[in-house]
């Protein structure tokens, strides 16, 4: 079976019950009722809509770290609630025993390091303010380099991964975290998507990430694929494979 990537072109699926009896709804492109390739955001994504439900997910991108980042999109269309848990999310890797990732807290993690870096520049800002009173409130400016090495970084990724444009749009959307001015930083909360219950009307969307197991000598490259990916809502498995 081909990756996520081919999916976005063609797909072949099926409709079944999962071993825990959980409902499996797999992705079909063939079935046009329920299933689509849709453009949410800029983004191909791959929809599914079920019993007033609607989740989409985009194409995967692996990370420097080895794991793999997708936006996702859920969608209350009908009557009733949906229960979004992404703690509960999974993904099967295209290795042969298809490894099965699990999603892990992106937007703890994102947290915990803008305040430990908030923390460590009130401290230098501290130590320089004491050695020259004149640079008090003064605030680094990035080096006029930073634009070109991105771009150069970008045309050399390009070169060698086709995905690469993709993934440095993905990676420029998480850069606004630090990068935005006041008043309108993108939490990690708006980032990330979270664990929430959507309504009528409401929807959830944002980047999930999921982390090869603790321990794994798995070696993830640029061009490599997820297999499988399992979003469940309600008792519901939304598969898209």
């Amino acid at each position: 079976m081909k990756g996520l990537t081919f999916l976005l072109l063609a797909s072949v699926s099926a409709m079944g019950q999962a071993p825990g009896k959980a409902k499996v709804i797999a992705f079909d492109r063939a079935d046009a009722e329920h299933c689509s390739v849709a453009t949410i955001e800029g983004r191909p994504m791959l929809q599914t809509v079920y019993a007033g439900t609607s989740v989409a997910v985009g194409l995967p991108a692996s990370t420097a770290n080895g794991d793999f980042r997708v936006f996702v999109v859920v969608r209350q269309t009908g009557p009733g609630k949906a229960q979004v848990n992404p703690g509960e999310f999974s993904a099967l890797y295209s290795d042969p025993a298809h490894t099965r990732f699990l999603t892990y807290d992106k937007a703890a993690e994102v947290a915990r390091r803008a305040t430990g870096t908030e923390t460590q520049q009130d401290g230098v800002m501290a130590a320089s303010s004491q050695q020259d009173p004149g640079m008090q409130g003064t605030v680094p400016t990035p080096g006029p380099m930073d634009d070109k090495d991105r771009q150069a970084r970008l045309q050399r990724m390009t070169n060698e991964d086709p995905d690469a444009p993709a993934r440095e749009q993905e990676e420029a959307l998480e850069d606004k975290q630090g990068n935005s001015s006041p008043g309108t930083t993108v939490t990690p909360d708006e980032l990330y998507l979270r664990r929430v219950t959507l309504r009528r009307g409401n929807f959830a969307e944002g980047f999930v990430y999921f982390r090869r197991p603790k321990g794994s000598k798995l070696n993830v490259g640029s061009r490599d694929l997820l297999f499988e990916i399992d979003i469940p809502v309600n008792g519901v498995v939304f598969r898209f494979s």
